[in-house]
């Protein structure tokens, strides 16, 4: 029994000395990295560039992990994603063995110098995440925010909805020329889109990037340096086929059968009204989905098929007066038999219809041109259409 107590006294000690061991290496530690941050920062200025050895050398890269267009019709997107940056201070370099091996610390961004990179052609730029900057002990400095990125995206709305597009996210520094900093992509950062969410519309085809430098006359012959980042788009046409593409086509194939319709009756003024109303039905929803209905091949059938349906309309009405006038105005002088007259026997009716059906021929000639014409034209419009930009 005694020698079981000792046992778990002893047992008891050392848990206490190891306990008190970290303990003490924690607050050692702690007490390092205070005095580490307090050296490094005493003298440091952060609003002073370490362009010592010329300009400082910074690269970027960007993490995108989400894509959207919040206002098509007004070329809004806005992109979700983090922003690296990583140079070199000399000013903030140490001993790892003065500082019981610190290898790494935590700054506050505003205790330290740090690249002003701003996007561009932005319209707002939101931080997600409060940001740190992380220094090692070489002076190698690494910025990591994350950030959401509401910018203009220029659309080509030709083709919509087979349309492609291609959006760009320019990186730069507005402050600082080539003198203070070059600004370079990282390597391997931002250039794969397939891991990239994107809206049901859209699919990202591709992620590029390209540094370029900008020279103005009044800093000459310094320049600044721009990282850009395109994102290439292609909107997922199903969406549209059917609640946009297949009514717009069908409606403007069913004008071509208001000319196969009788030449002078009522129901082809009727069925020329209803189309026309259809077409601007279709008109304004394509409107509500892309500002710039004309630009587009689809915008432009519609308003083409809008021309031929009131082309017809007019034909119909034309038409039906002067079949109605032509045939109100006929005598017994000119036919031997009013056509209205019940009493007139059948070769006379026979023979008054055949003339009054030979007198307005032309009428249904000028149908079936109209006909043959437009249906060239609507096939041309449709493979337009349907040509799917590769």
């Amino acid at each position: 029994m005694f020698a079981l107590k000792m046992n778990v006294l002893m047992i008891i000690t050392i848990i206490m000395i190891m306990s008190f061991g970290i303990f003490g290496e924690t607050i050692s530690k702690t007490n390092s990295e205070t005095k580490l941050i307090a050296d490094l920062l005493a003298g440091y200025h952060p609003k002073v560039a370490p362009t010592d050895n010329g300009p400082v050398q910074v690269k970027m890269g960007f993490d995108m992990s989400y894509f959207d267009f919040i206002d098509e019709p007004k070329e809004l997107a806005i992109a979700h994603g983090f922003v690296y940056r990583g140079w070199n201070d000399h000013r903030l370099q140490w001993n790892e063995a003065d500082y019981n091996g610190t290898r790494r610390v935590n700054l506050d961004r505003n205790t330290v110098w740090v690249p002003h990179i701003q996007a561009a052609n932005s319209a707002k730029v939101t931080e997600l995440l409060e940001s740190q900057v992380l220094v090692f002990s070489t002076g190698r400095v690494r910025f990591y925010q994350s950030l959401q990125i509401e910018f203009l995206c220029d659309m080509d709305l030709t083709y919509f909805p087979y349309d492609k597009q291609s959006c760009n996210i320019e990186f730069g520094s507005s402050l600082y020329t080539t003198e203070h900093i070059n600004l370079t992509a990282s390597p391997n950062r931002g250039t794969n889109g397939s891991r990239v969410n994107s809206a049901k519309d859209f699919q990202i085809t591709t992620l590029d990037v390209q540094r370029s430098e900008k020279s103005f006359r009044f800093i000459a012959p310094y320049s600044f340096v721009d990282v850009t980042y395109t994102i290439g788009l292609k909107r997922v046409s199903s969406v549209y086929r059917a609640k946009l593409v297949v009514p717009s086509v069908l409606t403007s194939f069913l004008i071509l059968a208001t000319f196969l319709l009788p030449t002078a009756s009522k129901e082809k003024i009727t069925f020329c009204s209803n189309m026309f109303l259809c077409l601007l039905l279709l008109i304004a929803f394509l409107h509500t989905t892309v500002t710039s209905t004309v630009e587009t091949v689809l915008g432009q059938l519609l308003a083409f098929s809008l021309f031929v349906d009131f082309f017809a309309t007019i034909m119909a009405v034309v038409s039906y007066n002067i079949k109605n006038r032509g045939t109100s105005i006929l005598t017994r002088k000119d036919y031997g038999i009013m056509l209205q007259d019940t009493t007139m026997d059948g070769d006379s009716g026979m023979r008054a219809e055949k003339t009054l059906s030979t007198k307005f021929a032309w009428l249904r000639y000028i149908d079936v041109i109209s006909f043959i014409g437009f249906s060239i034209v609507f096939v041309i419009g449709l493979a337009a259409i349907l040509n799917q930009r590769e």
